[in-house]
């Protein structure tokens, strides 16, 4: 019998291991998008949302951007993308007075439909003449949220502006992937949180509050956000704009709150430059903060938790 040469042998072998590797991470994919279909997965719907609702922005400073004109239900919930990148309506053509809500997800009513966002709460609380836009957008810093704000500002004319303070405002956040992998499967993203979870180091409730103290009081990103607020405080200021600073608590427990340094260092920002405050947690009290989840593993705010807010921010707004 005519033996195979060696090397013929050992190519045979890595190639039925590639083979045996790709089916592997085929079977993974498709295991992972079977058990995922009832939209449940929060770090799912957050990779399906920036796959098929955000794009790389043309500027850095921006980072990433909805897509113009897309749609998709993410988390059982329709978002429908407007001509200009914002979630909800067109804007109004003949609107007396348009407010502006600026954020991150909990400014884009992530997990709830736009009818319950705040967006849609306030438009539905306020006269016909008046336009309520959303300028969320997930996953941003105060930086990013700055930058992105001033771009919408300049295409829109604007009197009031409702800043959404999220516990995540000083975040460094990663540059946007471009690599044809994670945008594309479902698996990577899993596996990706999942490693970034087992190698953050924090091991409890202690170690969250010590690391949220110091992104909120030291280093590159709290520097960033103070020069994100001048920056929203200038636009303001150009622009004849009441600013509104609506501080939204960190949503794991209400009552044996850790987390109001935050909310103070909020407090002072809105002072240096004359805007208005408001803390939101009071409106949320009464209840256990997982009352105002959106599911059992995602701490976005439902239908009940903007609506409080919403009333709460009616006599700010004003009519």
């Amino acid at each position: 019998m005519k033996r195979s040469h060696p090397v013929r042998r050992a190519a045979e072998t890595v190639g039925l291991l590639l083979a045996g590797v790709v089916l592997a991470v085929l079977a993974g994919e498709a295991l992972v998008r079977l058990a995922t279909m009832n939209q449940g997965n929060y770090v799912v719907e957050m990779w399906r949302y920036a796959t098929l609702l955000k794009r790389p922005s043309d500027d850095p400073a921006i980072g990433h951007e909805h897509v113009p004109g897309s749609h998709a239900q993410l988390q059982n919930v329709e978002v429908a993308i407007n001509s200009l990148g914002l979630r909800g309506p067109e804007p109004k053509t003949d609107a007396r007075r348009r407010i502006a809500i600026i954020g991150d997800s909990l400014a884009l009513g992530w997990g709830v439909p736009d009818a319950e966002s705040l967006r849609g709460q306030l438009q539905a609380a306020l006269p016909a003449d008046v336009d309520v836009i959303n300028d969320g957008v997930g996953n941003m810093n105060l930086s990013q949220i700055a930058a992105h704000w001033a771009r919408t500002n300049a295409r829109l004319p604007v009197d009031t502006v409702i800043l959404v303070g999220s516990i995540r405002a000083p975040v460094i956040q990663p540059e946007p992937t471009r690599n044809p992998i994670l945008r594309n499967s479902a698996l990577s993203a899993v596996l990706v949180t999942y490693l970034s979870t087992l190698t953050s180091g924090a091991t409890g409730r202690e170690d969250m509050v010590a690391r949220v103290r110091t992104e909120w009081t030291s280093g590159p990103g709290a520097a960033a956000m103070h020069e994100a607020f001048a920056q929203i405080a200038a636009q303001a200021q150009a622009h004849g704009q009441k600013v509104i600073l609506a501080s939204v608590p960190e949503m794991h427990d209400l009552d044996d709150y850790a987390f109001g340094f935050a909310t103070e260092i909020q407090r002072a920002e809105a002072a240096t430059f004359g805007w208005s405050f408001i803390d939101l947690r009071p409106a949320l009290l009464g209840k256990p903060a997982t009352a105002y989840w959106v599911t059992e593993q995602d701490l976005h705010l439902n239908a009940d938790a903007t609506a409080r807010i919403a009333r709460a921010l009616l006599p700010l707004v004003g009519s």
